[in-house]
């Protein structure tokens, strides 16, 4: 009898990895998509997990992902950025630029 919330305890873990690395995967491609926009470069092609919940956006309720992530320009500085998922989608993306601190 202990088996089944045992199975069901292991198998939400996987899926979450899963769906983690899925959206983990579509953040970053967005981000290397941007940051080329902004003629600027992504820094270590990585981006970091910092907080997670679950949040309702017009009536679909879903994980929202904040990741951060390091990018420069042509000053070779290294800035910090944001960006948030609402399941799948991209919500926000932020630049935080010394020259240009944006406000949430």
């Amino acid at each position: 009898m202990t088996e089944i919330p045992l199975l069901l305890i292991t198998g939400l873990i996987l899926l979450f990895i899963l769906t983690n690395a899925k959206a983990r995967d579509i953040a970053r491609a967005f981000c290397k998509q941007e940051t080329l926009k902004k003629q600027a470069v992504l820094l270590d092609d990585s981006i970091a997990l910092k907080s997670m919940r679950i949040k309702r956006i017009k009536g679909r309720l879903g994980l929202y992902r904040s990741y951060a992530f390091e990018y420069n320009e042509a000053d070779y500085q290294r800035y910090q950025g944001k960006i948030e998922l609402h399941g799948y989608n991209v919500q926000k993306i932020h630049f935080f630029h010394a020259d240009h601190i944006e406000q949430n």
